[in-house]
């Protein structure tokens, strides 16, 4: 969302753009009235039915928020809540500090920290399941959070913990359930919310869980590589791997016993979290027991689907099942008369199908294909159908997403093909590994072109999308593999040229990019490429222009990135424009220059205003306006003082050159 041209919503001044969640992006904003700081979500009405929904549930999460506030002061005060000027937006306190989304890049988190906060959130919680208050002349008997993330949690300027963002609070005795499609974070949802849309108490103690998990261990319980094989792990109703070491056992436990697949078998509640918490930040003993949860793990009934999917032997009748556990099954017995028995029959005779007539109807060319066959196997003594079977073993891994990440997929089929890599036997899961590499490289590529802020593409991504690319051209040499291998190395070079300030390297990412753009002709993604490099690194902004106008033929629409890269390519000749017009101070190609300069900053300046208050640009702004006032100033000065000496004796000393040259002999 872009906000409004005059950076004002009612009474607030925009100053900068702090995150955005859902269909709301927050902003740091002054209300002009009362001279506070505050944090200023907005929503820009629109008719379709999800921003409606959105806009309902934060104003419903708004007045919920405030009533909770009132008894508990880590959560965050509602200022205001209103439409205005084609929003909708609510005006809430803002606090300095840092979120655990911010604290967590650097690793786990202390232990006690960890548990302290998980304490604080759970006590909020708590509190927010147990309020009773009048809602739309209802009466709200509990409210769920229904968003707990680190990027919900903010520790402020004193070291204490903040609960933000009820924005999609529920009032349990209120509104229609709210399903995935419409607001939570996939990761931090629980199974059964994720299959029905069942948002409850439960929901909101799964998401502390989970969050609790990655601040011990630095790591999520469930990851994968797209968000539906992540939604169709959660609900796979396999639990979580044990916390490793260094957890201790006790908070293993805890975790464990949150984190079940079975809402039943999980706390029932914040205060029992909160309890078993405290008695293990006290030294105390815990109610999770592993020995007690194993075994209502394997006594808990699961409905007849799950039995059937998970025990094959479930589905069949408890006598065949003790009798495939103990022997061959016998012969059912025929429900229907039998025919009558036969009379006494001569020795049996070869049947005619194994006569000489039969093995005539062989073609020649199946024969002649069996014989080949035989030979090649009784060459092989067997070591084809050996190859075989583990390339389908690992064909169904993949399939079954047993192996669902490019590192596990690619090490297990070096193992699987080893002395065998190009054997037709495994041709048909070699295609499958490839797929798989292609595709990872691919959403790394797609991440990039998306300017995805919230996951934004660093080097290690391309290191990764690079060498799955190398492993991809290994199995099938293909120029689409190829051409994003040649992307992929362009853009390493392009940061670590960028790094150590290397010429080569930087030609080096430009002559890979020409090479992506020759293989993958439709594609913008090569061009995006060139443009970064050129602007910021080779400082050529006309050649910048001219790549994105390029991507723009191949369908990209230039977004806030590409216009901000513009204006920084703008702003930057302008600047070097402007100070080397010094060199010729008081010449007349000072006047030229400055006017170039000029002209590049009104371009920096309408770019940065048109994507305000995306990135830094509000700052940009400031900057590019003082950069104008002194050139225009400077302009000023030359206008009024007209041509100075050394120009106003220009002239006559070139009409007695030019005679002296006449008079030369």
């Amino acid at each position: 969302m872009i906000a409004p041209a005059s950076r004002h919503v009612g009474k607030y001044e925009i100053r900068r753009k702090l995150g955005r969640g859902g269909m709301a992006d927050v902003y740091l904003a002054q209300d002009t009235a009362l001279g506070h700081t505050v944090a200023l979500k907005l929503i820009e009405h629109s008719p379709d039915p999800d921003t409606r929904d959105a806009i309902d549930a934060e104003r419903r999460g708004a007045e919920l928020q405030a009533h909770l506030q009132a008894i508990d002061p880590r959560v965050v005060r509602i200022y205001d809540c209103s439409d205005v000027d084609g929003f909708f937006y609510v005006a809430m306190e803002y606090i300095d500090g840092q979120d655990l989304s911010d604290l967590m890049r650097r690793g786990p988190l202390g232990l006690e920290f960890a548990v302290d906060v998980a304490l604080a959130v759970a006590e909020t919680l708590d509190h927010a399941h147990h309020l009773q208050v009048l809602v739309g002349g209802k009466d709200c008997h509990g409210m769920v959070h229904g968003d707990i993330k680190p990027k919900n949690i903010r520790i402020d300027a004193h070291g204490e913990v903040r609960v933000l963002d009820f924005g999609i609070a529920k009032a349990l005795s209120l509104s229609r359930k709210l399903t995935r499609n419409e607001f939570g974070s996939v990761p931090y949802a629980s199974p059964e919310r994720l299959d029905a849309g069942e948002v409850n108490f439960l929901s909101d103690l799964w998401s502390l869980a989970v969050m609790l998990y990655e601040m011990v261990t630095g790591m999520q319980p469930y990851t994968a590589e797209t968000t539906e094989q992540l939604e169709r792990k959660i609900q796979s109703g396999v639990p979580a791997p044990p916390a490793p070491d260094p957890c201790p056992e006790a908070l293993r436990r805890i975790l464990a016993k949150a984190l079940e697949p079975e809402p039943e078998l999980r706390y029932q509640s914040a205060a029992d979290l909160t309890s078993d918490l405290r008695a293990f930040r006290q030294g105390a003993p815990v109610r999770a027991v592993a020995e007690d949860l194993d075994s209502t793990r394997r006594t808990s009934r699961r409905n007849d689907d799950e039995t059937r999917r998970t025990h094959p032997l479930a589905a069949a009748p408890a006598a065949e099942q003790d009798t495939r556990r103990t022997g061959p099954v016998p012969a059912p017995q025929p429900s229907v008369p039998q025919p009558s028995a036969r009379p006494p029959q001569p020795a049996p005779q070869p049947p005619k199908r194994f006569g000489r007539p039969a093995r005539r109807r062989v073609p020649k060319w199946a024969q002649g294909a069996a014989a080949l066959m035989g030979g090649f196997l009784l060459f092989a003594g067997g070591s084809g159908f050996l190859v075989y079977h583990r390339g389908q073993d690992l064909k169904r891994a993949i399939d079954t997403e047993q192996l669902n990440t490019p590192d596990a997929i690619w090490n297990q089929w070096v193992q699987v093909s080893e002395g065998h890599a190009s054997s037709w036997l495994l041709s048909g899961v070699r295609q499958d590994v490839k797929q798989h590499l292609v595709e990872a490289a691919d959403r790394v590529i797609s991440r990039y072109r998306s300017d995805d802020s919230a996951h934004p593409v660093k080097e290690p991504d391309w290191q990764a999308a690079r060498d799955q690319m190398q492993h991809a051209l290994s199995l099938d040499p293909d120029d689409k593999v190829r051409a994003r291998l040649r992307l992929c190395e362009g853009h390493l070079a392009r940061i670590n040229g960028m790094a150590h300030r290397d010429p080569a390297m930087l030609n080096d990412a430009i002559g890979d990019f020409n090479e992506a753009a020759r293989l993958m002709p439709a594609s913008p993604d090569p061009w995006l490429g060139m443009a970064r490099t050129y602007v910021y690194a080779l400082k050529d902004i006309d050649k910048a222009y001219e790549a994105l106008e390029e991507a723009q033929k191949r369908g990209f629409a230039w977004g806030s990135r590409e216009k901000d890269q513009l204006a920084d390519g703008y702003s930057t000749r302008a600047d070097r424009t402007y100070w080397d017009s010094r060199n010729v101070y008081g010449m007349p190609q000072e006047r030229d220059q400055i006017l170039r300069a000029q002209d590049d900053y009104r371009r920096a300046l309408d770019l940065y205003l048109s994507i305000v208050p995306w990135g830094n640009s509000r700052d940009q702004v400031k900057n590019v306006e003082n950069s104008l006032r002194s050139v225009e100033t400077r302009l000023k000065e030359i206008d009024e003082s007209g041509p100075t000496p050394a120009a106003k004796t220009a002239p006559l000393l070139g009409q007695i050159l030019k005679r002296l040259l006449k008079l030369w002999p």
